[in-house]
C-alpha cells in the first residue's frame, strides 16, 4: 500500500511539473475579454480608471486582437493589432486610435515584434512618425485571464488585468 501512494503522489508531482511547462498557444487567447486597470496620456501624467473589452481570435499561427478601452472622462481608445507567431517569434501591425470629447481623432499605425515563452509574450511596438516606441507584456496568468502592461520611454502607462467573458476552452469547475 505504501508503495502504491509513493506511486500515485510521483505521478500526480509529474503531472504538475508538465503542466507548469505546457506553452500556452495563440488560440488559447481565443473569446471574449473584459479588463479593468490603470491608464495615463504620458508617463508623468495622472493615472486614471479605465475599462475595456477585448475580441481575440486566433489560430496556431495568428492571432487578430480588438480592444475598446474607455475612461470616465470619456476618453475612447481602440487598438486593433495582428500578430503572426514563427517558432517563438511574433510579428504584425496595430493601429491606435484615441478619441478625446470635443477634439479630432488620434490614429496612429504602427509595427509590433516580439517573443513568446511559455505563458510570455514580450512585444516591441514602433509607431509611425515620431511617437517613441511602446514596450508591451502580455502573460496568461490563468486559463480564464490575462494582464496587460506597456510601457514608454520606461514609464508604465497601461497597467490591466483582463477576465474571459465568452469563448475559449471549456475549463473544469475547479479552474475557473
Amino acid at each position: 500500500m505504501t508503495i502504491l501512494r509513493a506511486l500515485l503522489a510521483g505521478t500526480f508531482c509529474l503531472g504538475l511539473i508538465a503542466n507548469a511547462g505546457a506553452e500556452t498557444k495563440l488560440s488559447d487567447f481565443t473569446g471574449e475579454w473584459s479588463g479593468r486597470g490603470q491608464d495615463r496620456d504620458l508617463p508623468l501624467a495622472s493615472w486614471e480608471p479605465v475599462t475595456c473589452r477585448d475580441a481575440i481570435r486566433a489560430d496556431s499561427k495568428q492571432l487578430h486582437s480588438e480592444m475598446t478601452c474607455e475612461r470616465k472622462s470619456g476618453v475612447r481608445k481602440v487598438v486593433t493589432m495582428t500578430v503572426t507567431l514563427e517558432g517563438n517569434q511574433l510579428s504584425g501591425k496595430i493601429t491606435r486610435k484615441v478619441a478625446k470629447p470635443g477634439q479630432p481623432d488620434d490614429v496612429i499605425n504602427g509595427t509590433v515584434s516580439g517573443t513568446r515563452i511559455d505563458d510570455t509574450a514580450n512585444l516591441l511596438v514602433r509607431w509611425e512618425g515620431a511617437t517613441p516606441n511602446t514596450t508591451i507584456a502580455l502573460k496568461l496568468t490563468t486559463p480564464t485571464s490575462f494582464s496587460l502592461q506597456a510601457t514608454v520611454l520606461g514609464a508604465s502607462m497601461f497597467d490591466l488585468t483582463f477576465r474571459r467573458t465568452s469563448g475559449g476552452p471549456t475549463l473544469p469547475r475547479n479552474v475557473r
